[in-house]
């Protein structure tokens, strides 16, 4: 069973169900979250979406990220193993349906790190003159 984790840098229809039978298709979708935000392999990407294949009884899931590299706007499919609570949290921030948030995850090996940051606030902070300095 493939799940789809919408996740675009614009916007897409809205579908908030999130039924799990295995051998059917769902989909969890996201009208207003636009950004997501991937580090991986010394890279940083812009994802657009992301296709998850669900196994009964496993922890590692295959992910296809379908990506834009920040650097030169090359598009790329990324195949990346995920673990459930990589892929958890991707259908939490889905299901979140803010166009405010930005998802930043990173990924490396089986392990990932993630945080969510405020558009809005990232937009009032580059504004300031200020000699502060944050780290994503």
């Amino acid at each position: 069973m493939e799940k789809h984790l919408i996740a675009p840098i614009l916007s897409c229809s809205l579908m908030k169900e999130v039924d799990c039978k295995m051998g059917e298709r769902s989909e969890v979708k996201s009208e207003n979250a636009h950004n997501v935000i991937l580090s991986y392999g010394d890279t940083i990407y812009f994802v657009n979406r992301v296709n998850v294949k669900m196994q009964e009884g496993v922890d590692a899931l295959k992910a296809i990220f379908h990506a834009r590299r920040a650097n030169d706007g090359q598009l790329q499919d990324l195949e990346i193993e995920i673990n459930r609570e990589t892929y958890n949290m991707l259908v939490e921030y889905a299901k979140l349906d803010s166009g405010d948030l930005i998802l930043v995850l990173h990924i490396e090996g089986k392990e990932s790190k993630w945080c969510l940051m405020s558009e809005n606030w990232l937009k009032k902070q580059s504004g300031k003159k200020s000699k502060t300095f944050y780290i994503v």
